[in-house]
């Protein structure tokens, strides 16, 4: 099997793009003891202000094929953002969409 998340850090712009490959995940039981040690608490804004400067990276046929987080290193540790694969994404990738729908909600619940 392939790599399944590929890491990618633009110092320039302080973003961080991870790119994944949907139909080569798998969900393991077994790495769940090691996921929690390395858990880290956010309060509710920090997660409010994750989940607004995130947003997916979509390929030319509109497969959703990674995610890119801005503003990086204020969720991520900079030695760890370092160690990530350097990139240098072009000014139209550097941007944060305007209008960003994050979630839609009738009747009370949020339907995806």
């Amino acid at each position: 099997m392939g790599d399944i998340l590929k890491v990618c850090y633009d110092r320039v712009h302080d973003i961080v793009s991870l790119y994944f490959d949907m139909e080569e995940v798998e969900v393991s039981v077994s790495c769940s003891e090691n996921i929690n040690e390395m858990k880290r608490d956010y309060d509710f804004d920090e997660a409010a202000s994750l989940i607004l400067d995130m947003v997916d990276i979509v390929d030319k046929n509109g497969k959703c094929i990674g995610f890119r987080v801005f503003n990086a290193s204020k969720y991520y540790d900079i030695n760890l953002l370092n160690s990530a694969e350097e990139e240098v994404l072009s000014e139209e990738n550097t941007k944060l969409p305007e209008d960003k729908v994050i979630a839609r909600v009738s009747k009370g619940q949020i339907i995806p």
